[in-house]
């Protein structure tokens, strides 16, 4: 599953916009701050562990959506 998420930078505070997708790809996020040159990317060493946390939150999720009695399951992207 696919989520779009906002992490603030350690150096501005100002969001930094992260796609899991593209992140555990191996793809950088920089700050929307144009003066700061913050990025944030994941070591090839991490990416498992990155990629196992998702798939538990994305179950969590999902059982989460099923026990409240909703019948589809949204997924968290602009416009959908």
């Amino acid at each position: 599953m696919n989520f779009h998420h906002n992490i603030n930078c350690p150096d501005c505070s100002h969001p930094i916009p992260i796609e899991t997708t593209l992140l555990l790809a191996g793809q950088s996020f920089s700050c929307s701050n144009p003066q700061c040159h913050v990025s944030i990317t994941l070591s090839s060493t991490e990416v498992d562990r990155v990629a196992n946390a998702f798939d538990q939150l994305s179950s969590l999720r999902e059982d989460a959506i099923k026990h409240s009695g909703q019948d589809e399951v949204y997924e968290n992207q602009p416009g959908g």
